[in-house]
């Protein structure tokens, strides 16, 4: 179990059970659980539900439940537990009657969509090199489209809108801010939206998310970096980038070439 500070403390937590059960218990916050590998037969909302691989528990706060693996079986996932504050920020982004939170009563959640969103957003939490904006909003798409689908009753997102000084206040932050870890909460109070809007309203308007277009911004600061003749792993630290090696994957999806074809391409 761990969390991400960046997004208000919320927890993660990722397990591989065996020869173990739950006992009854609820949380304070929604319980969000994707299977990786192997079967669960949790019981909630009064029946035994067959869970696999793919498959999602989305649970309300305070909603009773129990289980685990079948007998000699085991069970991979991973979970996340988002506050009821944070699932009404997800929930405001849906025109209509406001709700004090959205509520689920589904049994089981089969969304190959939110699935990938959720599992890459995980993923990304344990890895030291990865940036805010990117773990963020995959989160962000994950849940809208979560709360959009399956809680009651379903409903489409409020249209992005053009939202023109925001995305470009947001763009001006980006490239004055190339080099530091910035995080969707901070882009978007500067902008001056939430940050789940500006996310859908940058991606409309931009035709990238702001973990794509922070991505650009440095690799177009590296690229001057090395034509001054700066040695790639210092180009890589002064343009923002974890390492040299997460330079050289970036710079190739978007120039073509690695950092070091390029130097020497590029040399007198």
């Amino acid at each position: 179990m761990w969390r991400a500070d960046d997004l208000g403390g919320l927890e993660l937590f990722r397990a591989t059970v065996s020869e173990f059960a739950f006992r009854p218990h609820a949380h304070a916050e929604f319980f969000i659980a994707l299977t990786e590998a192997g079967l669960a037969m949790p019981t909630y909302r009064g029946d035994r539900h067959v869970i696999g691989p793919g498959d999602l528990i989305v649970l309300n706060p305070e909603e009773a439940h129990a289980g685990g693996p079948p007998a000699g079986g085991s069970w991979a996932y991973r979970a996340l537990y988002p506050s009821p504050g944070l699932m009404r920020e997800i929930a405001a982004e849906f025109p209509g009657e406001r709700l004090p939170q959205p509520e689920f009563s589904g049994d089981v959640v089969r969304d190959r969509d939110v699935a990938a969103h959720l599992r890459r957003f995980h993923r990304l939490s344990e890895s030291p090199g990865s940036g805010p904006l990117e773990r963020e909003a995959h989160l962000a798409e994950a849940l809208v489209l979560l709360v959009g689908r399956h809680a009651a009753p379903p409903r489409a997102p409020r249209s992005p809108g053009r939202e023109r000084r925001a995305v470009r206040l947001s763009l001006e932050y980006l490239e004055a801010h190339a080099e530091q870890n910035v995080t969707l909460p901070a882009l978007a109070r500067f902008a001056g939206l939430s940050a789940f809007h500006l996310c859908r309203v940058f991606r409309e308007a931009v035709g990238m998310t702001p973990h794509a277009y922070q991505t650009q911004v440095r690799v177009r600061r590296a690229k001057s970096l090395l034509q001054a003749g700066l040695p790639i792993a210092l180009a890589a630290a002064s343009a923002g980038f974890y390492d040299q090696a997460h330079l050289n994957r970036h710079f190739k999806r978007i120039v073509g070439l690695t950092p070091g074809r390029y130097v020497k391409d590029n040399a007198p």
